[in-house]
């Protein structure tokens, strides 16, 4: 038997960044020619939102880059209505955002406060955000009422003023977030980030300042120092994730509870919005860029959130985060492809018939209005009819002249690129050529379909099983705790394995599968556990969700903040566990 052909398809309406086309490239994704019918294509990618036509005719083998009403929380003047209504419901789980006023409308509210916190703490600096505006356009800073001149929907926002900071520099974290699934919800959170560092010193005196207190990449690389050699952080204004890891270790500063945190601030802010997609948009899939800052106790506060972050390429770092992300991001929309069922002769002579049978059906048709038309035109002109009639019958004539010319020239089109339909039908549809025994087995998948009702099919990623090492005191401790988890993650394992290419879509609690814990450098870090009834009756229950995110954040606020320091290793201190932090725990 042939071998199958590697690629898939994709279309986009403008031009993609060249990361992105590397990793489609690497992925062996192929452009779709235009000249073909607009169905066949497997990824659409579009860095604006898609129409409702977009969503309503898109197929089983096709997937969007966007979900439909996904942007709630990427609007800075929603994200803040939100988590200001989110807080007020479930408390202070959601005190990770600092204090927002969305003006014109919250403006008297904004005043009433400003002048309370003025008369308490003296002077506090504000932020100024546009609520539609990217890449650090029109944000300043102010600390005097009299400062605040804006246009259009605004967001003020405290300025978190004792940042933490690395030689003096400000920075904040580019984290990316990926939503395969809304119903159930399937957050996916990527193992390495960007730092972005402002490019002059923090002083929280001089607050006109951009180029100490933005971190923006759109605006650091313009100013004098981006270049220069800067303490603890060198030339240019990035790090990756790895490199803020590799100097809070040489530090000693114990960063997990700050990452534990992040882990579970991302998945609530998500929350919000999870209720609001529609059920029916599954062929979807959906990258955010999440910006957090730490301040000075290392505690993670949300500023934004991107929708379709920039994919540019600016520095080395971009190459080695970027690029290995966009990768791992078209490994699980892969996984969403149902691929259509292979074209046999029979179906396609089938399809071509019925092409030429509604083509010949419209030249019919044409042809007796045609005649007709022929036939008054003479009458009237033997009758000397009245000139305004004959020149309607004169146009209504040249009318089906011309719609015939255009049907002849649709019918030579089709007849052309008949041959080069089939050759591009085989590599879209069959992507192999099917043998006797390959006709056997797609019979038996059918056979078996029609007794399973309601499935659909699993695509699955083998987990690599990391190589077994010498177990520490807090490894030991930690595998105690989460046995009653690893019972849990077998038996789901030989639940899959009698059935592992197909699934229970009405099931009330889909359960996870262990092949969704890792793909790639994507980490699952929602839903926690398959234990809780998170989801149920067609939607995410977010009062349990909130409840379950809160007792995990629990018990890790316990485990990494009162453990005794000298229990711990360096580098059990300093070093992410991945592994654990993204995978299920028990509550």
């Amino acid at each position: 038997m042939n071998q199958r052909p590697p690629w898939l398809f994709y279309k986009t309406d403008q031009g993609l960044p060249q990361l992105l086309t590397k990793a489609l490239t690497q992925e062996q994704f192929k452009e779709v020619p235009e000249n073909h019918r607009n169905d066949k294509w497997n990824l659409y990618w579009k860095a604006c939102g898609f129409t409702l036509a977009d969503y309503r005719n898109v197929k089983t083998w096709q997937i969007l880059n966007h979900f439909p009403k996904g942007n709630t929380i990427t609007r800075k003047d929603s994200l803040a209505r939100c988590l200001k209504r989110m807080r007020m419901v479930y408390g202070k789980i959601y005190n990770f955002f600092p204090v927002s006023f969305n003006l014109p409308v919250d403006y008297t509210k904004f005043l009433s406060y400003f002048s309370k916190i003025q008369s308490k703490k003296g002077k506090q600096v504000w932020i100024c955000k546009p609520s539609d505006l990217s890449r650090g356009r029109g944000i300043f800073l102010f600390d005097n009422i009299s400062d605040l001149l804006y246009e259009g929907s605004t967001v003020v926002q405290r300025y978190i003023d004792d940042p933490y900071l690395i030689g003096g520099y400000k920075f904040d974290l580019r984290l990316y977030a990926v939503v395969t699934s809304y119903h159930p919800l399937r957050i996916y959170l990527h193992h390495d980030g960007l730092v972005r560092f402002s490019t002059e010193k923090y002083t929280g005196s001089v607050i006109h300042n951009k180029f100490a207190h933005l971190t923006n990449t759109s605006i650091n690389r313009n100013g004098p120092c981006y270049n220069v050699e800067k303490e603890r952080v060198g030339a240019g204004c990035k790090w990756t994730i790895s490199q803020l890891r590799a100097y809070f270790q040489q530090c000693s500063v114990d960063d997990r509870l700050a990452w534990e945190r992040i882990k579970h601030m991302i998945s609530l802010t998500i929350l919000m919005q999870a209720n609001s997609i529609p059920e029916s948009a599954k062929q979807c899939i959906e990258l955010y860029g999440f910006d957090i800052i730490l301040d000075k106790k290392l505690k993670p506060w949300l500023l934004e959130v991107n929708f379709t972050p920039a994919l540019g390429n600016d520095c080395s770092a971009d190459v080695s985060v970027k690029l290995p992300m966009l990768v791992d991001l078209l490994t699980l929309a892969k996984q969403k492809i149902t691929l259509p069922r292979p074209a046999t002769d029979h179906s396609r002579k089938n399809t071509k018939l019925s092409k030429q049978a509604v083509i010949l059906k419209e030249e019919q048709n044409l042809l007796g209005l045609l005649i007709r038309q022929t036939k008054e035109l003479s009458i009237l002109r033997r009758d000397k009819a009245d000139q305004s009639k004959l020149m309607k019958s004169i146009a209504r004539h040249e009318k089906l002249r011309k719609k015939c010319r255009l049907l002849f020239e649709k019918k030579t089109r089709e007849q052309e690129q008949e041959a080069e339909d089939s050759h591009y039908d085989d590599v879209f549809r069959n992507r192999f050529i099917m043998d006797a025994a390959e006709v056997e087995r797609m019979k038996a998948i059918e056979r078996r379909c029609t007794r399973i009702p309601d499935i659909k099919k699993n695509s699955s990623i083998v987990e690599q099983k990391p190589t077994p090492g010498p177990m520490t005191e807090t490894d030991s401790v930690h595998s105690t705790r989460c046995s009653t988890v690893s019972s849990t993650r077998t038996t789901t394992a030989r639940s899959h394995s009698s059935a592992s290419s197909f699934r229970n879509i009405n099931s009330s609690l889909p359960q996870v599968s262990p092949s969704e814990y890792k793909v790639g450098g994507f980490f699952l870090t929602f839903p926690i556990s398959n234990n809780t009834q998170t989801y149920s009756k067609g939607c995410t229950d977010i009062a349990k969700s909130v409840a379950e995110i809160r007792n995990s954040l629990r018990i890790s606020e316990t485990n990494f903040k009162f453990m005794p320091a000298e229990n711990r290793q360096l580098y059990e201190r300093t070093t992410i566990n991945w592994n654990v932090m993204s995978g299920f725990k028990q509550n």
